[in-house]
Order: structure tokens, then C-alpha cells, then sequence
């Protein structure tokens, strides 16, 4: 049952492109978007350096900023807690948050390993309290309605999942080192980070990943920094072949030094009585096809996404208008207040659900190292 639900104070601990992302989310959840959202209060942000965390508050609309994230985790005024710090520190803060009675929304991956993120996730139960995990791409309208689709049966039983997420932007020898490229504090390179998303969204629509193959290739060996270069020790570029636990088969790739692609997210799932795909620069369609169409009429058949659609309802004046970026972060957002409006634990993108991907992650590295395949830790 909805319970009704004034105001949600929120603080956001990290700032960089993401909090602005974040913070925009937000002020449009509760003015423009949905109707009847509790009032949020973006009350105190954090980072390290101090003259970027005011000059993010100050210019993203929260009322105060500090260098000490206790002071987001333990304060009495902040029901919600953001993370969006590197990967080897969203275990110590989150657990920290929900000892002090917090709402958390952690960024991608949930942690740089799987013991982490088994630690973090938990820690989220013994709490009680709502955890989601920002992968913005599963919950986007045309994918949620990939999953609707499959879920009426309308491809039959499902055997094969294809999928990718190429960037270019590493692919550049003169970008200084940075945490994501170093394993100890990301856990992994390109397949971690916007791996995850392509392998979310595979685990969304196929299930649970059973085994795994891959191969992964470093071609920036080091990179420049302050204190001089620095190795790079995680992955440019991973493919991995794997094998979901219904017996399905599949391939997932991911890289950051894919030339010529900006943000190049798209999938094909196949099955016994039709297929779909789907690509993020397309993203406000999906093609579908099926054995019901006439033979002499039977093809891919392009549909816009609109109003009628999962996750969509408010956005939409009319069919084929489009959405973007940004208002992934703010259905993603809506998915957290309405969880925490009705106390709903088992709300996903969860810490639970995303600790399977932590696994995915560390299998696909430990095959890649051991040339061999990998089962996948699901315990």
C-alpha cells in the first residue's frame, strides 16, 4: 500500500559529472516529471576537495557542502544517502549509512570485488532499509519493455543473448591516469564499468549467468600523471562467451578504446518464436519480430516508444517524442522514492541483484587469466 510520504532529504557523497547528473534527477523527480513526489530536499553534498565541493553545491542546488562524508552518512537531517565515489569506497560508506538508519543508492558496479559487494549487500538486509543500484540502462522504457515482451512469452523460450557497450573515449594515450584505471580501487577496467550495464541488462531479460569464457586486451600500458606514468592495470577491451544458468548461450563485449563508438549500448535476444534488438542510439525504439506475422509479411518491425510504455507514462505529449540521457537517472531516481514511499526492501536495481554482477565480473577476469571457463559464484 502507497504510503504517503511529505519530503525526502537527501546528501550525495562525491561530485564530478555524476553528481550533476544526479543532482538534475532529482530537481526534476519532484518538479516536473511525476506528480504527487514528496518534496526532496538536496541538503548537503561531499567530497575531498573542498573548493570543488562547494562549487558543486553551489552550482547543483545543495544547500550545504563538506569534505567529511560522515557528515552526509550519520546526519540527522539526511534520510537518503548518493554514492558516487571510486569503486574500492562505496563498501565503507554504505555500511556505514545504513548503521546510521540510511536510505542508500549506490552507483555501478557495487563494489570492486565480490567479497564487497556480498559484505554490502549484507549489510542492506540487516538494516532493512531501501538499496538500489544505479543501472540506469535496465530500467529505460524500451528495455523494461524488451523484458514485458519476453515476459508474455512473445519471443517463446529464449536462446541467445548478444549484447555490447563500446565507447572510445580511453582510446586516447594522452588521458592522464585516473581510478578507473587502476584494479585495486575499480576492481576492473572497461568490463566493470560499463560492462556491468550490458551484463545487467542480460541478467534482467535471460537470468541468472551460470559459466563463462573471455579474453581481455590492455593497450595503454601506463598513463601520465602528476607523479609520472603510472601502469594501467585493467582491461581496454573484454569479450566474454557465457552460458545462463537456463542453458541459453550468449556473448557480451565491452571496451572503452572501441574507435569511432560514443556511447554504443545494443543487444539482440533471440528466441524460439521471434527475436528483438535494441541500441542505445536508437533509443527510443526497439525492433521486434515474430513468427505470427505472415510469411509473405514477416520482418523486424520498428516500434516507438511512448506514453503506453513501461516507465514512460509522464514523459510523453505524443508517440515519438524521445527521452535521453538524463531522464534515465530520473526514472532510476523515481524507482528509489517509490520504494522508500512503500517500504518495498525488494525493489530493484538491488544490492542483491547486483552482487551477481560483481560475480559475473570476476569470473569473466578469472577466465580470461586461466584461459579456461569459469563458473560463476552464486552463492
Amino acid at each position: 500500500m502507497e504510503e504517503t510520504l511529505e519530503r525526502l532529504r537527501f546528501g550525495i557523497i562525491g561530485s564530478g559529472y555524476m553528481a550533476k547528473t544526479h543532482s538534475l534527477a532529482l530537481r526534476n523527480l519532484e518538479s516536473f516529471i511525476w506528480p504527487g513526489m514528496p518534496k526532496i530536499e538536496r541538503v548537503r553534498l561531499a567530497d575531498i576537495n573542498e573548493a570543488l565541493a562547494n562549487e558543486s553545491a553551489r552550482r547543483w542546488g545543495w544547500s550545504e557542502a563538506t569534505t567529511d562524508w560522515k557528515k552526509v552518512t550519520r546526519a540527522d537531517d539526511i534520510d537518503v544517502v548518493v554514492i558516487i565515489t571510486p569503486n574500492d569506497s562505496h563498501e565503507e560508506i554504505a555500511v556505514d549509512a545504513f548503521e546510521h538508519g540510511k536510505h542508500v543508492f549506490c552507483e555501478k558496479p557495487l563494489a570492486q570485488d565480490l567479497a564487497a559487494a556480498k559484505r554490502m549487500a549484507a549489510a542492506a538486509r540487516k538494516s532493512g532499509k531501501i538499496n538500489l543500484v544505479n543501472f540506469v540502462y535496465r530500467c529505460w522504457p524500451a528495455i523494461q519493455f524488451a523484458s514485458k515482451l519476453i515476459a508474455e512469452g512473445e519471443l517463446g523460450e529464449l536462446r541467445h543473448f548478444e549484447g555490447h557497450f563500446f565507447q572510445d573515449y580511453a582510446n586516447d594515450a594522452s588521458l592522464p591516469f585516473a581510478w578507473r584505471f587502476d584494479k585495486s580501487k575499480a576492481g576492473g577496467g572497461a568490463f566493470g564499468d560499463i560492462g556491468s550495464h550490458i551484463t545487467d541488462i542480460a541478467v534482467s531479460l535471460m537470468g541468472p549467468i551460470g559459466r563463462v569464457a573471455a579474453n581481455t586486451r590492455t593497450y595503454f600500458k601506463d598513463r601520465s600523471s602528476s607523479k609520472g606514468s603510472k601502469p594501467v592495470t585493467v582491461d581496454d577491451m573484454t569479450t566474454a562467451l557465457v552460458e545462463f544458468q537456463s542453458g541459453a548461450t550468449g556473448s557480451i563485449h565491452a571496451s572503452w578504446a572501441a574507435t569511432g563508438h560514443k556511447s554504443d549500448l545494443a543487444f539482440t535476444v533471440i528466441g524460439s518464436k521471434g527475436s528483438l534488438t535494441f541500441s542505445w542510439e536508437r533509443n527510443n525504439e526497439i525492433h521486434l519480430y515474430t513468427e505470427q506475422d505472415q510469411k509473405d509479411r514477416a520482418g523486424f518491425r520498428r516500434i516507438m516508444l511512448g506514453g503506453i510504455h513501461p516507465e514512460a507514462e509522464p514523459f510523453w505529449y505524443a508517440q515519438g517524442q524521445g527521452l535521453g540521457y538524463g531522464e534515465s537517472f530520473v526514472i532510476t531516481a523515481r524507482r528509489l522514492v517509490e520504494a522508500i514511499r512503500n517500504n518495498n526492501t525488494a525493489a530493484g536495481p538491488s544490492f542483491a541483484e547486483a552482487v551477481h554482477i560483481n560475480a559475473v565480473v570476476e569470473a569473466v577476469f578469472s577466465a580470461a587469466e586461466t584461459r579456461s571457463w569459469q563458473v560463476v559464484d552464486n552463492g
